[in-house]
């Protein structure tokens, strides 16, 4: 009987393998890939990583004739299932249609990586804020169905949001602990089960007001000084990570900089049962050696520090790979500090008198954190990715992720997340943080991720701008009403131009000897509303930095070209512009609690009343990593707009512009927006085109209030009730006697020209357009 029992197993084994060996012999396309290979192995990828670092990843402009990038096939993008990524079949649906076959198979163990949740067997925890890559990637289970929006989980979507955060609930306190945004947000269970149960309207954290909130942006805390960032910059941030604050002296482990809400409790106390890990609070203002005292106004210290507290939204991982491939010349080049561009412009305002279009730019420099031969050393110099340019390369952010968010640890970063020193903060006395031995994964995960983001293509543009690409003169107006014509009407209002742009993005358009034109296909004639001016349409790439790395294997060769010498639609310059400032939110130790708006909108043939969660219009903040760089609080990156179209929002760093279906209907998301028939009308986002334009409205301050103010519930300026919001933890936003000056102020006042942001003159030209035109834009990004 027993070895009956034993040819039974052979026999099924050797069916099962007979069996892979006939799929993958067949349909190749359906294999499996490997994880967890360390191959290439650890010292082979150590190696590589000092050349990487030495050499800088330096990008000299291209010496080869340029080629369109390519996209991938756009009603599919993306659309890979909510399960983890494991066969090369759902790579098909991310990666640029020429990746060999074999290097696809390369990159399933870093796909995987990104989608699969991982264990506290594995070494994830004891700290975690999600149990996989993706946990920060989850806008599409709550997406707004019917659009064409992207359905499946993976890096080419961002992070989930349905209600602003709740801090007065979210910070807790040093004995107890802080508390997420919501619980589980991740439908996917350890074993790869998706329960979409959990996604549903009867979670208590929707409730805003009386609970958490709910999302899955991650929140960063530290203390801050404006007067030593004006005298060196990298000594103005205290991370409270235990880091000796070189201006105040002190050490203090608070957990910091980033707040672990989602330790794997259940698994922690199953692998040991004494073990007991809580979410990270932030410490009060009081028990903060840096701080103490307080100016109620300037939120300043006498040491000169002051809290900062804010999040940080994960954006899609979308043309990574071209981005790293710009030449550093072009982003170093790229800053217009004299304001000397954009000037040419038939939309241009008499109301802010810039030489050109206010927008200048600057580079982030990154510093160096670690000698090149230290296994944990990064790239210094330009930074390009990252939502303040804080990184000068993609692995950095892999890397950070893999330790800051999920607790692994590998040899690039063998540094457990930090746990607060329960002498000063006592909620995680029991929380161990080193339980399965250190390296956690090998070098092979992180580089394969790593390829798997670089060779994410951008998705195939929408049909109405493509047969505007594809007609024999894309520039020619097209005449009627229909969708292509307003397409093309907001690619050229964005400043575009169209026969550039088409000649730089269809294969075999361009002429042999060159076009002449604009090679980022900015319109040179007229500006229009600028959108351009930051939004880069066209980007040139040389050779990719990916060559020579011996993770990519036999056919390295092939996948360097796909990222090399192309023409790629970035839609952004990588570089750093000052955003709108409102002083009594930048300076609160806590950002304030989230308040409802009663607001107007029309549903089909109704005017019907929501209250809305009132987005705050300042997009400022002094909170950064424990790397500081040369950006300031008020400073964040361009964001690349590809695949804006079918991502969908939340959108902003903070993924603050939510729509969720959880919310849609209940409490939504609320501001005012202004056009050249009505001034600060209520907006409720309850759509793509409605999430688009309040994110075009809130690049900068609203409009003063004037004659053409909406008279509707929730129009006029978005003053919140009273002028002042009194948080549920004990500090108050007090926008002053004028509130109305401070968050709408007139043109002509001190604050305005201070505090408005860069782009202050694009978004003037944008509020000047009827509402058609601005229409036009949304349809435009709606194709992208």
């Amino acid at each position: 009987m027993r070895r009956l029992k034993l040819l039974s197993v052979l026999l099924i084994v050797g069916l099962s393998l007979s069996l892979s060996v006939f799929i993958s012999f067949v349909f190749p396309h359906k294999v499996f890939g490997q994880f967890r290979t360390n191959i290439p192995n650890n010292a082979t990828l150590l190696a590589q990583r000092e050349a990487e670092v030495k050499s800088g990843f330096v990008v000299a402009p291209p010496n080869k004739p340029l080629r369109p990038a390519e996209r991938l096939r756009r009603d599919t993008y993306g659309d890979v299932g909510l399960s983890p990524l494991r066969t090369t079949a759902q790579l098909d649906r991310l990666l640029y249609p020429s990746v060999p076959q074999s290097a696809r198979q390369k990159l399933v163990e870093g796909a995987w990586f990104f989608t699969a949740p991982e264990t506290v067997r594995e070494g994830a925890g004891s700290m975690a804020n999600q149990t996989r890559c993706a946990g920060c990637h989850l806008n599409n289970l709550e997406s707004v169905p019917g659009l064409g929006l992207v359905t499946g989980i993976s890096n080419v979507t961002r992070a989930g949001r349905s209600t602003p955060t709740n801090f007065s609930y979210t910070s807790g306190d040093t004995n107890k602990g802080g508390r997420p945004a919501g619980v589980r947000l991740d439908p996917v269970n350890p074993d790869g089960y998706a329960n979409l149960n959990i996604v549903n309207k009867s979670d208590p954290a929707l409730d805003a007001i009386n609970n958490t909130g709910r999302t899955a942006a991650f929140t960063i805390f530290g203390d801050f000084s404006p007067s030593a960032e004006a005298v060196d910059p990298t000594k103005s941030y205290d991370p409270l990570d235990g880091t000796k604050n070189p201006i105040t002296g002190n050490a203090q482990n608070f957990g910091g900089f980033v707040q672990h809400t989602r330790p794997p409790i259940a698994e922690l106390k199953a692998f040991d049962s004494s073990i007991d890990c809580k979410p990270d609070a932030i410490p009060s203002i009081a028990q903060d050696r840096n701080l103490g005292r307080i100016d109620p106004t300037t939120g300043l210290s006498s040491s000169g520090f002051r809290r900062g507290v804010g999040e940080r939204a994960g954006p899609p991982y979308i043309g990574r790979g071209l981005m790293e491939a710009i030449p550093n010349q072009d982003i170093t080049d790229a800053p217009d500090p004299s304001d000397t561009i954009g000037g040419k412009s038939s939309l241009k305002t008499a109301v802010f008198k810039c030489k050109g279009d206010c927008v200048t730019g600057k580079v982030n420099v990154i510093p160096a954190n670690a000698p090149p031969d230290q296994p944990n050393a990064l790239i210094s110099g330009v930074g390009r990715f990252g939502l303040r340019a804080n990184g000068a390369e993609i692995l950095q952010f892999i890397i950070g992720g893999l330790q800051g968010e999920l607790g692994i640890t590998t040899l690039a970063n063998n540094n457990e997340i930090k746990i607060a020193d329960p002498k000063i903060a006592p909620y995680n006395k029991n929380c161990q943080k080193n339980l399965v031995t250190d390296p956690e994964f090998p070098l092979s995960t992180p580089f394969s991720e790593r390829n798997f983001l670089r060779l994410t293509a951008p998705p195939e543009f929408g049909p109405n701008l493509l047969a505007v690409l594809n007609s024999k003169n894309p520039s020619q107006p097209r005449s009627g009403y229909n969708r292509a014509a307003s397409v093309q009407r907001g690619a050229q209002l964005f400043g575009i131009d169209l026969t550039a742009f088409a000649n730089r993005m269809i294969p075999g358009r361009m002429p042999s000897g060159g076009d002449g034109r604009n090679p980022n296909a900015i319109n040179q004639s007229d500006h229009m509303v600028s959108c351009v001016s930051c939004h880069t349409p066209v980007q040139r790439t040389g050779r990719s930095p990916a060559f020579g790395d011996p993770s990519l294997g036999a056919d390295a060769a092939s996948v360097v070209n796909i990222l090399s010498y192309r023409w790629a639609p970035i839609f952004s310059d990588l570089l750093l512009h000052k955003g709108p400032i409102i002083d009594a939110e930048r300076f609160a130790p806590t950002p304030r609690d989230p308040i409802l708006v009663s607001r107007s909108t029309v549903v089909g043939s109704n005017q019907l009343n929501f209250k809305t969660y009132d987005l705050p219009r300042n997009l400022t903040d002094d909170i950064f990593s424990n790397q500081k760089a040369t950006a300031k609080g008020e400073e964040f990156r361009t964001p690349p707009l590809m695949g804006i179209g079918k991502v969908g929002p939340p959108f902003l760093h903070d993924g603050s512009v939510y729509l969720s279906t959880l919310t849609r209907d209940t409490t939504p998301a609320g501001t005012v927006f202004t056009n050249s028939e009505v001034t600060n009308a209520p907006l409720v986002i309850r759509s793509v085109d409605d999430a688009l334009r309040a994110a075009i409205e809130l690049h900068d301050l609203p409009a003063p209030d004037d004659y053409k103010t909406s008279k509707l519930p929730g129009g006029g300026c978005p003053v919140p009730p009273g002028g002042k919001v009194f948080n549920k933890i004990g500090n108050v936003i007090n926008y002053g006697s004028s509130p109305e000056d401070v968050i709408c102020p007139p043109y002509s006042s001190a604050i305005s020209k201070t505090h408005r942001s860069e782009a202050r003159e694009v978004i003037g030209r944008y509020r000047s357009l009827k509402p058609s035109d601005q229409q036009a834009i949304i349809d435009f990004l709606k194709e992208l």
